[in-house]
């Protein structure tokens, strides 16, 4: 269960570092993999390298995205009922 506490920095989270990754690929549909972490990395710094593959592991576990193995790349995956 990912339960924050009073130390808890909301920038250096699983879920917001997942809500960029998402908002990233919102606007570019499909993206490589370098591209999405050079996004991150822009937008955290650093930081984003220790959290990246963990946030990734979100967002596959959740059902949003799709991994390309013959582009390498990670797509949104639409959810339209």
């Amino acid at each position: 269960m990912i339960k924050p506490n009073k130390l808890t920095d909301p920038k250096n989270c699983i879920i917001f570092n997942s809500y960029n990754i998402l908002a990233f690929l919102k606007r570019k549909k499909k993206a490589t993999y370098q591209e999405t972490l050079k996004s991150q990395t822009d937008i955290l710094g650093e930081e984003a390298n220790d959290l990246f593959l963990l946030s990734l592991n979100f967002l596959f576990t959740l059902g949003k995205i799709n991994y390309v193995e013959e582009l390498d790349s990670l797509e949104l995956i639409n959810e339209t009922k």
